[in-house]
C-alpha cells in the first residue's frame, strides 16, 4: 500500500481495483461480441449483395432464345438484353469511386441494391421486348455498382484479420452466380420468365437491412470531390467504345471501317482520360495507384485469368449445344458440379492463405488452369461428357485457389482511403479485359472456322478444331500470369498488414 493513503483504506482499494478489473473485462467482452456480431452482419450482407448481382449478369445467358418465342422478336434484338446489361456494367464501374467519395459508401451500397430491387421488379412486368431491354441496361448499371462497392466496403470497414475470409466469401458468392443461375433460369422460364427476376428479390431484401444496419455512416463531413466532367466523358464514352467494338467484331470485321474508327476513338479517349487524370488533383479515378509494383502486378494478373475464366464460360457452353445437342438446362446442370468445386477451392484458399502465402496458392491455381485449358486444346467430336466435366473442375479449381489471394495482394497493398479507387479500377480492367477477351477469342474462333472449313466438310470437326485453336491461345496467355505473380511482393504487403494490426490494437486499447 502507498503510504500517503490514510489507514482504513486499504481493505477498500483491494475490493475496488478487483472490481473495476472484472468490469474492464466484461467491457471488452461485450465490445468484442458487438464487433463480431457487426462484421458478420457486414460480410452477409456483402456476399448476398455479390452473389445477387452476379446472378444477375448472367442469368439469361441461357435463356435469350426462349425470349425470341415469349416476345416474337429475332435474336439480333434479343441480344441487346445481354448486350445493353454488359455496358451499362462496363460504363459505370470506373464511376463507382467518384460515387462513393461523393455520396458515401454506405448509400451508395444501400442505393444500388434498392435499385437492383426495383429494376428487377420492372424487368418482371416488362410488357414488350423494347420495355425489357431498358430495364435490363438500368439494372446493368446497378450490378456495375455493386461490385466494386462490395469489395472498398472489405478493406475499408473490415479489420485486417478479417479481411481475408470476407474476400473468400465474396469471391465464393460471386462464383455461386454463374454456377447456378444458367440451370435456374432455364427452368424458371420453361414455367414463369418473370420469376427469373422475381426470385431475387427477398435476397436482395436481407442484403440491404443487414448492409442498413450493420454499415458505418461516415461520422465526418464527406470531403466531397470536385465533379470532373471532362474526365466522365472520356472514360464513359471510351470505355463505351471499346465495348461495343469487342462485342461487334465478329459481325463487322477486324479491319472494316466501322471497327477502326470506333476503336481509334475509343482508344483516343482513354489515352486521354489516363494523361488528364495523372495531371490534375481533383482526379476522377487515381491512376497513380498504378506506380504501386504490387497492385499493378495484380490488376495485370487478374485480368490475365479473367480471360482465361470467360473461355471456359463462353466456348465449353457452345461446344455442348452444337456437338451434344444439349439444351440450356441440360448443359447448366452438367456445369454446375464443376462450378460448385470453384466455391470449395476458394474456402480452402481462404483457409491455408496465412499458412502457405499468397504466390504459392496462386501459383498452383495458375498450374490447374494451364492443366485445364491446355487439355480442352484436345477436344474432339467424340469427347465424353466425363471428359468436359473433370477439365472443367480442374478449371474452376484453378480459378478458386488463386482468384482470392491475387485480389488479396492487389487490395492490401493500397492504403484504406485508396481502397475505392482501387476497387473501381480493378473492376473497370477486369470488365473490359472480359469483353475484350471474348471478342478476340470469338474472332480467332471464326478466322480457325473458315480456314479448316476449305479442306473439310465436315462441320462438327471443323467447329471443334477451331475451339482448339481457342484453347490453344488461352493456354498462352495464361501462362503469361506466371510471370507477374513471381514478380508479387508479398513479403511487403505481410509487413504492411502486420503495421495495420498493431495500430488497430493501439488503438482500441486506448479507447
Amino acid at each position: 500500500m502507498p503510504p500517503y493513503l490514510p489507514k482504513g483504506l486499504d481493505e477498500f482499494v483491494d475490493l475496488v481495483i478487483p472490481v473495476s478489473l472484472i468490469g474492464m473485462e466484461m467491457n471488452i467482452i461485450q465490445g468484442l461480441a458487438t464487433n463480431y456480431k457487426k462484421h458478420s452482419y457486414i460480410i452477409t450482407a456483402l456476399v448476398i449483395g455479390s452473389f445477387i448481382s452476379i446472378y444477375q449478369t448472367v442469368s439469361l445467358n441461357v435463356a435469350l432464345p426462349g425470349f425470341m418465342d415469349i416476345f416474337v422478336t429475332d435474336l439480333s434484338t434479343v441480344q441487346w438484353l445481354m448486350t445493353g446489361f454488359t455496358l451499362a456494367t462496363g460504363i459505370i464501374a470506373p464511376l463507382s469511386s467518384y460515387l462513393g467519395n461523393r455520396f458515401g459508401t454506405r448509400e451508395l451500397f444501400l442505393f444500388s441494391i434498392g435499385g437492383l430491387m426495383i429494376t428487377s421488379l420492372l424487368c418482371a412486368f416488362a410488357w414488350n421486348i423494347e420495355s425489357l431491354i431498358v430495364f435490363r441496361i438500368l439494372q446493368g448499371a446497378f450490378c456495375g455498382i455493386i461490385q466494386p462497392v462490395t469489395l472498398t466496403i472489405i478493406y475499408q470497414m473490415l479489420p485486417v484479420q478479417k479481411q481475408t475470409f470476407a474476400l473468400g466469401m465474396w469471391s465464393a458468392s460471386s462464383v455461386l452466380g454463374p454456377a447456378l443461375a444458367p440451370t435456374i433460369s432455364g427452368w424458371l422460364q420453361s414455367w414463369n420468365w418473370p420469376l427469373i427476376f422475381l426470385m431475387m428479390l427477398p435476397l436482395g431484401i436481407v442484403a440491404w437491412i443487414f448492409g442498413w444496419m450493420s454499415l458505418e455512416k461516415n461520422s465526418e463531413a464527406l470531403d466531397k470531390p470536385v465533379f470532373n466532367g471532362i474526365g466522365m466523358f472520356g472514360v464513359v464514352f471510351g470505355s463505351l467504345s471499346l465495348l461495343i467494338v469487342f462485342s461487334n467484331l465478329h459481325q463487322w470485321g477486324m479491319l472494316s471501317i466501322k471497327t477502326v474508327i470506333i476503336l481509334l476513338i475509343g482508344i483516343g479517349l482513354l489515352v486521354h482520360f489516363c494523361w488528364r487524370e495523372l495531371r490534375i488533383k481533383a482526379s476522377l479515378l487515381d491512376l497513380r495507384l498504378l506506380k504501386n509494383k504490387d497492385f499493378a502486378l495484380s490488376l495485370s494478373a487478374s485480368a490475365i485469368l479473367t480471360s482465361s475464366l470467360y473461355t471456359g464460360i463462353y466456348f465449353i457452353p457452345l461446344y455442348l449445344l452444337e456437338i451434344y445437342r444439349m439444351t440450356a438446362i441440360e448443359v447448366g446442370l452438367l456445369l454446375c458440379l464443376p462450378a460448385l468445386s470453384m466455391t470449395a477451392a476458394t474456402t480452402i484458399s481462404t483457409k491455408y492463405y496465412g499458412r502457405v502465402g499468397a504466390k504459392t496458392l496462386i501459383l498452383i491455381g495458375i498450374f490447374f488452369l494451364i492443366l485445364a485449358t491446355w487439355a480442352f486444346s484436345g477436344l474432339r467430336v467424340d469427347s465424353t461428357k466425363g471428359f468436359i466435366m473433370l477439365w472443367m473442375t480442374f478449371r474452376y479449381i484453378g480459378l478458386g485457389l488463386s482468384t482470392t489471394p491475387i485480389i488479396n495482394v492487389g487490395m492490401s497493398s493500397v492504403p484504406p482511403h485508396l481502397s475505392g479507387d482501387a476497387s473501381a479500377l480493378m473492376n473497370w480492367i477486369k470488365q473490359v479485359a472480359g469483353a475484350v477477351s471474348i471478342g478476340l477469342f470469338t474472332s480467332f474462333f471464326y478466322t480457325r472456322m473458315d480456314l479448316y472449313g476449305k479442306t473439310s466438310s465436315n462441320l462438327q470437326e471443323v467447329y471443334v478444331r477451331g475451339l482448339d485453336d481457342v484453347f490453344i491461345l488461352a493456354t498462352v496467355l495464361t501462362c503469361l500470369s506466371i510471370p507477374l505473380t513471381l514478380l508479387l511482393n508479398r513479403k511487403k504487403v505481410k509487413k504492411k498488414e502486420k503495421i495495420i494490426c498493431e495500430e488497430v490494437s493501439k488503438h482500441t486499447l486506448i479507447k
